[in-house]
């Protein structure tokens, strides 16, 4: 129902005009009044719909009340129509720039009246429909805004209770190097609260240098706006206990890229620290252990040379009767055995000596170009003799023709004997030794030694690679050996840049493969200029 205010101080008028304003709607309700004073009374607790107004009044004029009408934030928008004489231009111009909505002429026309009223009501009903709509809307992002502020707090709680879990010191500090937030790590690690620790610097809260040196190194992520990451620190507890820690400082940016804040966040790794330590103490005083180990056994080898140097020399004089006869033939015999007894012990103890030098380091080669062919019909010709005995066969196979090896003959020879003795010890009679050479594809020269014997089982591997390792190690093991010689042949391999791989399966035989990197095959186009300088 709209509320009408008429105002005029002519009853002719007002009679008029209150009549005309009652037939725009069936259920409009209309007020007249003659004097404007009273309207803006009535007006202080009422709010009209439609404001019809004369202009030209006693004691106050259609501008004035317009103007004081349009005081009220709840006026603002309310619809006024002015009526004013033909001659009255200057009056029409004055009420329009007060805020009148729209004038009419007097004498009033009905019909001009009621459609320029019923206008004015429509818009004012559109309007009041958007300003219901606009509360309406005002109380839904008000109850959202509330909802969104309930979420949020329950979220950053939620947020503060996981960093507060975290075993980890976190804070966030100002320009100022105030604490803006701490953890529970991190106040407990201070021996304060965490509300205690609000507003407060490293300074205030911690004895000794740790306050300080935070404070500088937060000034120093606001200067240079990076990231201090993996820096160790300390920090001395009120109970007087140091704490090692691993600290990293990131600047916190607002939406315009500002920093605000330097977030750090500490691991303490004291007890890390002290496992590094003890594992370092014990590093080195394994590898002193190890080093007086490998001086010893070198120094014992030389020791146990030179007697046996001895006793072979006059083992062989004694069998060879080179000073007369010994009269009884088993007593050549026993000179024999004594001899090879003890050239078995000094291969032994050679061995030994060459696992300890190179342990220590001080294992040398002696490189040249080398024929790796002829050095591989050597060997088969000393180990010739011992294949048949065991009823093994031996077998080279061809892979063509290959570039000189750069290598220390010595040392290749006796890693080509090692592997070789090996696979006949350990090959059944009627079984079957096949050596392969050739060039790899990467251009490097490899070596295969295959046999048909009993094989490995893949776990007991690294035990047979081992220095001293025998994978079967009762006193009433089938095969005889020290467990030297495979690892001696793996650290003759890696002293010329080299690798060693094992194949095997328990009775299938196993696959040694010797590789040796490119830089070592030399070319015979090199080799003969190497031989013509």
């Amino acid at each position: 129902m709209p509320q009408i205010i008429v105002i005029d101080d002519r009853v002719t008028n007002r009679a008029l005009l209150a009549r005309l304003s009652a037939a725009l709607a069936s259920d409009a309700q209309v007020r007249d009044f003659s004097d404007p004073a009273a309207a803006l009374a009535w007006c202080v607790e009422n709010t009209p719909d439609l404001v019809v107004t004369d202009f030209k009044m006693p004691g106050m004029n259609g501008a004035e009340f317009i103007r004081r009408f349009r005081e009220d934030p709840r006026h603002r928008d309310v619809p006024l129509i002015v009526v004013t004489a033909y001659e009255d231009r200057e009056f029409r111009y004055e009420a329009l720039a007060a805020g009148a909505t729209d004038y009419l002429l007097s004498p009033v026309d009905r019909q001009e009246f009621q459609a320029r009223c019923q206008n004015l009501l429509t818009l004012r009903k559109q309007q009041l429909i958007i300003m219901d709509r606009a509360r309406m809307l005002e109380i839904e992002l008000a109850h959202s805004d509330r909802l969104r502020h309930e979420a949020l707090k329950e979220s950053e709680a939620k947020l503060r209770g996981v960093i507060d879990t975290v075993p980890a010191m976190i804070s966030a500090t100002d320009a100022e190097g105030r604490y803006v937030f701490v953890n529970r790590f991190q106040a407990d690690a201070f021996g304060v609260s965490q509300e205690e620790t609000v507003q407060r610097t490293a300074e205030q809260l911690v004895n000794g240098p740790y306050g300080a040196r935070s404070r500088e190194l937060d000034q120093k992520v606001f200067s240079i706006g990076r990231t201090l990451a993996g820096f160790e620190e300390e920090l001395i507890t009120p109970a007087g206990e140091s704490r090692i820690l691993l600290t990293t400082k990131s600047p916190l940016r607002d939406g315009e890229g500002r920093i605000v804040n330097v977030v750090t966040v500490s691991l303490d790794i004291t007890e890390r620290k002290e496992a590094e330590e003890q594992l370092r103490d014990a590093k080195e005083a394994a590898e002193l252990a190890n080093r007086t180990k490998t001086e010893f056994m070198a120094n014992m080898s030389h020791e146990l040379r030179t007697p046996l140097n001895a006793i072979i020399g006059f083992a062989d004089i004694i069998r060879a009767e080179l000073l007369g006869t010994v009269g009884s033939p088993r007593y050549r015999e026993y000179a024999r055995d004594i001899g090879d007894s003890a050239r078995h012990l000094l291969s032994i103890i050679n061995d030994i000596l060459d696992v300890s030098k190179i342990e220590a380091g001080k294992l040398e080669l002696h490189e040249d170009c080398i024929d790796l062919d002829a050095v591989i019909e050597d060997v088969l010709r000393l180990v010739q003799e011992r294949a048949e005995v065991a009823g093994v066969t031996l077998r080279r196979e061809d892979g063509g023709k290959i570039p000189a090896l750069f290598a220390d003959q010595r040392k290749i020879k006796q890693i080509l004997l090692n592997l070789i003795s090996n696979a006949i010890k350990f090959t059944p009679a009627g079984g079957t030794v096949s050596l392969a050479r050739g060039v790899g594809a990467d251009g490097g020269i490899v070596i295969s030694v295959a046999d048909t014997g009993i094989g490995i089982a893949p776990e007991h591997i690294p035990i047979a690679t081992a220095r001293f390792g025998q994978v079967d190690s009762s006193m009433t093991r089938r095969y005889s050996g020290t467990g030297l010689g495979l690892p001696l042949t793996i650290g003759l391999v890696e002293l010329h840049k080299g690798k060693l791989s094992i194949q095997s399966a328990l009775g299938s035989g196993t696959i040694v493969t010797v590789w040796f990197p490119p830089q070592r095959a030399i070319p015979a186009q090199r080799l003969s200029r190497t031989k013509a300088g």
